[in-house]
């Protein structure tokens, strides 16, 4: 990596990446966004020293600073710390992402126009660009409102202006993972911000190990999360559907459905699964219990 130049563009832009054990590819991955940003915060979320010394090495000569939390906050900790670290260092913008996502030729080029050409950017909170999955070339379809935006967009690659989070708030530490970046989402559509989609922006997705079974002529995925994330998936989902299902009925509908049917999957064709059926049991229970924070170790 050395002599890699700095980024000839002061876009006010702060790139925000969050590592977790990150492997070579994330760091071929963090040296495509470099360039196309102002700057660039890299928190990592207790890898091994091992792991990160590629990292420390590059951070001099990618010229990013490099935050190591220790342990695994979280990702919600983790962006917050990323967020807090860009707002401190006054840039208007700010573009998340997480290590397995790989921008494309004019992605932050592309993100910007469709933020300054919004016709009420006052009103907008995150920009979202197109994103083709890696493993298949295909693109992922956003649910759409009327207003033309998408209802809630993943983290990697939403470009948010730095002044929302003084509006809308940090992200919620106490969900720890799962569906951080649609409780945000949700938060800010019900404060009367709205989101976009870039078109021309494409941001090339790890869908994770999502499996297409067929049984009885029926077809079906599985998603094969770990035993801890099936506990913080049903969790979280099952939050957002108490707290949003008056504003947003449909998303919570359908989101119940995703509850049953990948605990139904977890338990027909994946391993371990009556641990993970245990811990979707528990997740439930603590969903109405009101028991947040890390409860499951990752």
């Amino acid at each position: 990596m050395n002599g890699m130049s700095k980024p000839a563009g002061m876009n006010g832009v702060c790139a925000v990446i969050i590592t977790f054990r990150p492997n070579a590819e994330a760091l071929a991955n963090l040296a495509k966004v470099r360039p196309q940003v102002q700057d660039l915060v890299v928190v990592d979320n207790g890898s091994s020293a091992e792991a990160l010394d590629r990292f420390r090495e590059a951070s001099g000569d990618l010229h990013f600073t490099l935050i190591e939390n220790g342990e695994n906050l979280g990702i919600a900790a983790a962006l917050n710390i990323g967020v807090a670290w860009a707002k401190s260092q006054r840039y208007p913008f700010i573009v998340l992402f997480d290590q397995d996502s790989t921008i494309t030729s004019g992605f932050i080029h592309n993100m910007l126009a469709t933020y300054c050409d919004f016709p009420h950017r006052d009103r907008l909170a995150i920009v979202t660009p197109s994103q083709i999955e890696k493993s298949t070339g295909r693109a992922r379809l956003f649910e759409t409102l009327p207003d033309g935006g998408p209802l809630v967009a993943i983290t990697s690659g939403s470009l948010m202006p730095t002044r929302i989070f003084d509006i809308c708030g940090f992200f919620e530490e106490d969900l720890i993972i799962d569906c951080v970046d649609h409780e945000y989402c949700l938060r800010a559509r019900s404060r009367g911000y709205t989101l976009a989609q870039s078109t021309q922006a494409v941001l090339r997705v790890s869908v994770g190990a999502v499996q297409e079974y067929k049984f009885l002529g029926l077809s079906f995925n599985a998603t094969h999360h770990s035993t801890a994330r099936r506990y913080y998936i049903t969790r979280n989902r099952l939050v957002l559907i108490r707290r949003y299902w008056r504003q947003n009925p449909r998303w919570c509908y359908r989101t119940f459905k995703d509850i049953i049917k990948n605990s139904l999957a977890a338990c027909a064709v994946e391993e371990h699964s009556v641990s993970k059926l245990v811990n979707t049991i528990r997740g439930t229970v603590d969903a109405f219990r009101g028991r947040m924070g890390k409860v499951v170790e990752l």
